[in-house]
């Protein structure tokens, strides 16, 4: 049985991570870290990522410094559980009927829409007091209203 590819030395592999965020996209990077760690021949020089990915790597490169390839196992399966667990108290969910017909949308959630319709009618843009600039013209102050 061949355990993978080698560099010509026998060391590992090594290789760059860039993770991608998005909540969903963050929980199936945990499935491929999770299958990659288990790869012997294969080395993580570097990692990096945003959002969810950026999670991912911190808790990856924590869990590796206490305990090796297990531990950053360990470590991101304990996080993305937590994150499930958490998830279940979210006002963000699906609402009973679209969970029975099957649906992945928010469109329906009450405290989706209700989000969605303050964030349309007030914007911090809009609220905002003047703000005083201050800058080298003839005038000595200018302020700027956004109401």
């Amino acid at each position: 049985m061949t355990t993978g590819p080698v560099a010509s030395s026998g060391a590992p592999v090594l290789v760059d991570f860039a993770l991608q965020g998005g909540g969903a996209h963050g929980a199936f990077t945990w499935g491929v870290l999770d299958r990659l760690l288990e790869e012997p021949w294969l080395g993580i020089d570097g990692i990096s990522g945003t959002s969810a990915g950026a999670m991912n790597a911190a808790v990856l490169v924590d869990g590796f410094a206490h305990n090796g390839a297990e531990g950053a196992r360990a470590a991101l399966e304990n996080f993305w559980r937590r994150v499930s667990q958490a998830a279940v108290l979210s006002p963000f969910r699906r609402s009973p009927l679209d969970v029975l017909l099957g649906r992945w949308t928010l469109d329906y959630s009450p405290m989706f829409v209700a989000m969605d319709m303050m964030a349309r009618v007030f914007s911090p843009y809009t609220s905002a007091p003047a703000v005083p600039i201050h800058c080298a013209t003839s005038s000595p102050r200018l302020s700027i209203s956004t109401g």
